[in-house]
């Protein structure tokens, strides 16, 4: 009975890791990926400038060091992200969910963050000159002073 259960564990994480590929194919060919799942894929040190990640499933995924200029990730879910000195200037963030990741030294300037969740997310350093700001949650947040702000709480 274990060694059924553990077949079939390996062939759900193969399958998950070939679909996950799938869609990882798709944005590096069309630019644009919209619902995809990409959670914890290594992406770090990438030129995603430009794409269109809208309502994805980004939970853990590894953008450290990535260019993601004007990249839309509108509506996708970044719990757990690691954006550690990313380069999101210009990008379009309304109503992403950034719960627990890390953005340490990363540049948001110019970003667009309506109603963008950063509760529990770590912006230590992070740049937010002249990103457009409305509506977005701070629980248990790091601010880039490295002061915890709990006003969205």
């Amino acid at each position: 009975m274990k060694l059924v259960a553990l077949l079939a564990g390996l062939l759900t994480a193969t399958a998950v890791s070939a679909f996950d590929q799938i869609y990882l194919e798709r944005l590096l060919e069309s630019r644009q990926c919209n619902f995809c799942n990409l959670s914890d894929a290594d992406l770090s040190g990438q030129d995603f400038s430009g794409v269109d990640i809208s309502e994805a499933n980004l939970k853990g995924v590894n953008f450290s060091n990535a260019k993601l200029v004007g990249v839309w990730f509108t509506h996708s879910k970044l719990h757990g992200a690691n954006l550690e000195g990313a380069d999101l200037s210009i990008a379009l963030l309304d109503y992403a969910i950034f719960d627990g990741a890390n953005l340490k030294g990363a540049n948001l300037k110019g970003a667009q963050l309506v109603f963008t969740d950063f509760s529990n997310a770590d912006l230590t350093g992070a740049k937010l000159d002249g990103a457009h700001q409305r509506g977005i949650t701070y629980c248990n947040t790091t601010m880039p002073d490295g002061k915890i702000n709990n006003s969205g709480c």
